[in-house]
């Protein structure tokens, strides 16, 4: 029996994150996002309480204690206003190199940093920086020096991802899905894959893929942290343009599996999303029946065809390396035309 796990991208996730190879996320964005003109944030980070919930209850359920806690760090912190949220952590970013504590900052620094972060600027210094050396600011930049590279969580939150765990792992409709090996069933967690597609290199990290060695069947899947109910889940699919994915994934994993003697004769079924909301904590689980297909999807429930990866991903890939001043299809001598695409679907 041969692991599958032998025949993906052997990189560690940092790796991982930093190839330029293109990625279903970058692709989503860019869709989502204006296409050529999301190009100049496209590769922004972000960051945002539920992608932390998420990454989470897959840290909780997927990988080991050593993992979490190199990524997450536990504390209960202050809840601050929304502008000193915003002054601190500019307080952070711009000098934490410079700075153990809040009390350490010159005026000149300490003034330049509110300003920049837009902090109540109609008050007088003396009461705009006492609002921000205060005890509960202080505690709060204390934490973010702590937490290094680490997400800053507190209990309530990490409670919350732990009953969602158990959640997924008690529920009849998903409970097979992460549950210990047994017999010829194996399930492999977060394996990695890399490849070209028309001249385009993507890569892609699966959440969990599961392969019967006895009946040569692989089993690719997703787990979805969603704010919608689950069996509202397909309004999430189409916002989240969750379709790139499992296309993309799948093409990637039988492409792996293809090229392999041992795997080009197991069969690879549709993907899979394993989906809960953590409010309601009532796992169900959606396969999507048109991952296999190659061109673009229409559905009644969207009112804008959804492209294929690999078209969004040549579109994107020349932008990016072609560097156009503007979009395919305008002209920058002479006349557009308005209707041309005043009668386009979006």
């Amino acid at each position: 029996m041969k692991e599958i796990s032998e025949i993906s991208w052997q990189v560690t996730e940092p790796e991982y994150r930093q190839h330029p190879a293109l990625s279903q996320s970058t692709l989503g964005k860019y869709e989502r996002n204006g296409r050529f003109d999301s190009i100049p944030t496209l590769f922004d980070k972000e960051s945002s309480p539920s992608l932390t919930f998420g990454s989470l209850v897959d840290g909780l359920l997927t990988g080991t204690p050593e993992k979490l806690k190199e990524r997450f760090l536990v504390a209960e912190f202050p809840k601050l206003e929304p502008k000193e949220l915003t002054a601190v952590m500019a307080m952070y970013e711009g000098y934490h190199d410079k700075y153990a504590t809040v009390f350490e900052f010159t005026e000149e620094d300490l003034r330049a940093v509110l300003d920049e972060a837009d902090f109540y600027k109609k008050w007088t210094d003396d009461k705009r920086f006492a609002k921000v050396l205060s005890e509960d600011c202080a505690l709060y930049y204390k934490l973010l020096k702590e937490k290094e590279n680490k997400e800053l969580i507190n209990q309530e939150l990490y409670n919350e991802a732990e009953a969602t765990v158990q959640a997924l792992r008690g529920s009849q409709a998903s409970f097979h899905y992460f549950r210990a090996d047994k017999g010829n069933i194996k399930r492999y967690y977060q394996l990695k894959f890399k490849d070209v597609i028309d001249g385009v290199e993507y890569r892609g990290m699966l959440d969990l893929i599961i392969v019967d060695y006895e009946n040569k069947v692989v089993i690719p899947c997703d787990l979805k942290t969603s704010s919608y109910s689950e069996h509202g889940f397909f309004k999430s699919f189409i916002k989240w343009r969750y379709d790139i994915q499992a296309r993309l994934y799948w093409r990637l994993l039988r492409m792996a599996m293809d090229k392999d003697e041992y795997f080009k004769d197991f069969k690879l079924l549709d993907f899979r999303f394993i989906v809960v909301n953590k409010e309601n904590r009532n796992p169900l689980v959606w396969d999507f029946a048109d991952t296999q297909k190659d061109g673009d999807l229409s559905y009644p429930a969207c009112s804008y065809p959804l492209r294929a990866p690999w078209t969004i991903g040549k579109e994107l890939r020349h932008y990016l390396d072609d560097t156009p001043k503007v979009p395919d299809g305008i002209t920058r001598v002479g006349v557009n035309h308005l209707c041309d695409y005043l009668n386009q679907r979006p």
